[in-house]
Formats: structure tokens, C-alpha cells, sequence
């Protein structure tokens, strides 16, 4: 077992990467990443799904996919502890180099520990209240959801990610799907707590534990602006800059695209500057990259390859986030990234 993995996503030494591996390469600031990124929501908390996993991860890595998208509740934290023992086992052998790889996660939507034997309202008492890591009028429910925007807990969050992968730095940290304490908190409230998380969020890179932060939705950003879960994008960015000035580090948001969810490249319904934008153009005024979640419906879609292909050439997409347990998906896929 090596040490924490120093460093970060680089623009040279990524491109480099893609380039050998002979796939298509986008820039998006500080990183060069590949169009195409492995997902690691689905699957079962077990060690056979985690192994599937592993062996995935590894093989879309070798084949020149250099991004990999998770989150702390993904599989009741397996999906991370998945991905640091790739990138430990990687590193040690000397296979890749921390610089060559985009790490994405998130968190906001409280967690179950599978390896602890805690689902998430154990964890919630047994971790986060009775550690005071969040207080629990600080908890929104919303469905079956408990979300929070706490930053003594996304401090907590971003420690446990780090942990769990193996690493220093966190390329890019969403809060995830913000809306669910939208809905609950209202407006006014939402965007007040919004900013205060901002705030620490811009320690949080100052520190070198994150070097990025967005969004993560599913709804918010696509809906009408009339629906009660709706979230601005040009509000969002002026929380960001009176979080950190004209030099914050929200630069990325994610949202679904996919043939029954098309609103992001045809529903104007982002205002921007006084006009009506697609969230897609509103992100492009604003500087900001946009990652896809959900482009084949977790294989709902019955033409995939014309799905994939559709999202990642959509002007405006930095990268698709599929989800891809086995290594015959990523062989599937990966023909939609090469040059």
C-alpha cells in the first residue's frame, strides 16, 4: 500500500495520455479529458459487483478513457473505495501517473457505509449527529432523500472521498442535486446556504483538496423556470463569485441528456444577461463546462450507439458520464471516443 497519491489532473500530461492511447481529447481549463467518462452509480453493494468494477475501471484506463465520475453514496461508498484501490494499484505499478487521470465526485445526499454495516439512517445517527458533523435542523427531507448543504459535512465529505480513493486532490467536487434542499428550503434560504457552502468550498481548494466544484442535477437546471425545484445558473454563479470573487472555482456543472430527456439543448429556459438560453448556452456565457449524466438511460435506450454518439457530439459537452461495470461495455463504447 503506497501513501495518499499527490498531485492532480493536468492539461499536458493528460493530452499526452489521450494522445497515445489514440482517443479524442477536450480541454476544459486545468485538464485534458476525453469525451467519453466511466460512470459508477448502478450496481450492488457486494464485492462481486465491486470486483466487476475494478476490472472495468482498469480496462477503460488502458484503453484511454481518463475520467471517472462517483459519489459518496454511490453503493454505500464502495464505488469510491472501488476506484482508490484502481488508482493505488495503477500508481504502485507504475501504469498511470495521478496527472493523466480527471477524478469526479460528490455529495449533499446523505450516505449509507456498506463496509460499516450502517445504511444511511444509521449512519446519520451513528456518524453524523452523534459526531456533530451536522446538526439536524440542518437535515432537508425531500421524497426519500435526506440532503444537506452543510459545510462542516462537506469538509467531513471531501476528507472521506480523499480516504476512500487514495488521494490528495480531487480534480472536481459537485454538490449533488442541490434541488432536493431547494424544494424544501424555498428560494431565499437556498441560495443564502448555497453561498455559505461556496465559501467553504473555496477553502477547500485553497487547502488543495479539491481543485474544482459544481453541480450535479437531475431536474434543476432543465426545468421550467416556473417549477418550484428550478435552479438559475446565472444566480448560481453570483453566489460563486461573492463565495470567491471573479476567481472562484465553480466551473463545471452535470445534468442528463439523453432522447427522453432533451431540455438541456432545446429548452430555453436559463436566463442569462437579460436573454432566454438553452442551460447548455446559459453555461457557455457564463465559463462554465458541462458534463452529461444518464446519456443511455442505464441502458434503457434502444439504440445506444446513436444516443452516445448524438450526446458527445452536441456542441457545448465537455464529457458523457456512462455507466460501465463490466470491461465488454467499455470495449462497446469506447469505439465512440477514437481517432
Amino acid at each position: 500500500m503506497i501513501g495518499m497519491i499527490p498531485g492532480y489532473a493536468q492539461v499536458q500530461e493528460a493530452g499526452a495520455f489521450l494522445k497515445r492511447k489514440g482517443v479524442m481529447s477536450r480541454k476544459a481549463g486545468s485538464f485534458s479529458v476525453s469525451p467519453l467518462a466511466i460512470g459508477t452509480h448502478l450496481g450492488e453493494m457486494n464485492r462481486v459487483d465491486s470486483l466487476l468494477y475494478q476490472e472495468a475501471i482498469l480496462c477503460a484506463v488502458d484503453r484511454g478513457i481518463n475520467m471517472v465520475d462517483t459519489a459518496l453514496n454511490y453503493r454505500g461508498m464502495r464505488s469510491e473505495r472501488d476506484i482508490g484501490e484502481c488508482l493505488t494499484e495503477a500508481a504502485a505499478a507504475g501504469h498511470l501517473k495521478r496527472e493523466e487521470i480527471v477524478i469526479s465526485t460528490k455529495a449533499g445526499i446523505l450516505p449509507g457505509d456498506i463496509d460499516a454495516a450502517l445504511v444511511p439512517k444509521n449512519y446519520l445517527r451513528e456518524v453524523l449527529l452523534k459526531r456533530e458533523i451536522i446538526q439536524p435542523d440542518e437535515i432537508q427531507v425531500l421524497n426519500h432523500y435526506k440532503h444537506v448543504l452543510s459545510p462542516s459535512y462537506f469538509e467531513f465529505a471531501i476528507g472521506e472521498s480523499r480516504k476512500h480513493m487514495n488521494i490528495e486532490t480531487i480534480d472536481l467536487y459537485f454538490v449533488h442535486n442541490p434541488e432536493y434542499s431547494l424544494i424544501p428550503l424555498g428560494e431565499r434560504e437556498f441560495y443564502r446556504q448555497l453561498t455559505r457552502l461556496f465559501v467553504k468550498l473555496e477553502d477547500e481548494a485553497a487547502l488543495g483538496h479539491i481543485r474544482h466544484y459544481g453541480i450535479a442535477t437531475w431536474d434543476g437546471l432543465i426545468s421550467s423556470p416556473e417549477a418550484v425545484g428550478y435552479l438559475s445558473l446565472e444566480r448560481i454563479i453570483t453566489c460563486a463569485r461573492e463565495a470567491g470573487g471573479e476567481e472562484h472555482h465553480f466551473v463545471f456543472i452535470q445534468l442528463p441528456l439523453n432522447p427522453d430527456k432533451p431540455e438541456a439543448r432545446q429548452f430555453q429556459n436559463q436566463r442569462v444577461k437579460g436573454r432566454w438560453l438553452t442551460v447548455i448556452e446559459a453555461a457557455h456565457e457564463l465559463g462554465i463546462h458541462v458534463t452529461v449524466s444518464s446519456p443511455l438511460q442505464a441502458g434503457a435506450v434502444p439504440e445506444k450507439k446513436q444516443a452516445l454518439s448524438t450526446v458527445l457530439q452536441t456542441e457545448g459537452i465537455l464529457a458523457a458520464m456512462v455507466g460501465m461495470k463490466r470491461k465488454e461495455h467499455v470495449e462497446e463504447n469506447i469505439e465512440a471516443i477514437l481517432i
